[in-house]
């Protein structure tokens, strides 16, 4: 096998109990190792993931090829919400208030007034704006899959997440990515039961993915399409990457 000969930054994670690839259009690759890994042992780690990799760096190529693409046009005009089932039509108006806001209105509208000239005031008008559509639909969602399921949550909530699409701490504190509003409903109900299924189980184990399949056996369809996710969300809104 070819010296993969790859650049990349080691980080060393106490938390961290096995070697660990990331690759993002933010940090490019980075191994994390825990504490006292003995790093020698990195370049042949990497040689053994090559193929994983460069699958990630194409990945990530495409991403910043259509975010340049999609950014060129700007605050989008309509919102689809594959992962609820709406659409909106979205209205920018200038006036004199000291903040933007957005707001929405039975006609179906999202109307965002305000300094529409300020970009990111705009933009985090917007993301606020989805936080709460996500907060009062993915949130119930998410406790009734629970209830179907018989899974435990102590918490969940909603955030601009950078990295992940959902998280899960030891509590039992669910966390999902507002972006999920965009990625189609099968997907999104996947990380979604993804999640809950790490209230029981906090590991990515063969016994984890099998109480999975217990209640999605396709779920690696979903998994698969998850990785062009970001695809789905206008690049005007995205933080960073998300796959």
């Amino acid at each position: 096998m070819p010296d993969p000969a790859f650049d990349y930054t080691l980080r060393e994670s106490p938390r961290a109990r096995n070697v660990r690839f990331r690759v993002s259009a933010r940090d490019g690759l980075v191994v994390v190792v825990p504490r006292g890994f003995p790093v020698s042992r990195v370049p042949a780690l990497l040689q053994t993931r090559q193929r994983w990799i460069e699958r990630a760096m194409h990945r990530v190529e495409a991403q910043l090829a259509y975010r340049a693409a999609q950014l060129a046009t700007g605050a989008p005009a309509r919102l689809r919400l594959r992962a609820i089932g709406e659409e909106w039509d979205v209205e920018y108006r200038h006036t004199d208030a000291l903040r933007v806001t957005a707001r929405e209105h039975a006609d179906g509208r999202v109307v965002v007034s305000g300094d529409i000239s300020d970009d990111a005031a705009t933009r985090a008008a917007m993301r606020r704006w989805l936080a709460r559509r996500a907060k009062t639909t993915l949130v119930p969602m998410l406790m009734g899959m629970a209830d179907e399921h018989g899974y435990r949550v102590s918490k969940a909530t909603m955030r601009w997440q950078r990295s992940r699409w959902g998280s899960c701490s030891a509590k039992g504190t669910i966390s999902l990515n507002t972006q999920l509003l965009f990625l189609p409903a099968p997907v999104t109900r996947y990380v979604l039961l993804h999640e809950l299924c790490h209230t029981a189980r906090m590991d990515h184990s063969a016994a984890f993915w099998a109480l999975v399949a217990s209640h999605e056996p396709g779920y690696r369809e979903h998994k698969a399409e998850l990785r062009e996710g970001w695809s789905k969300v206008p690049a005007w809104l995205q933080v960073d990457e998300a796959f």
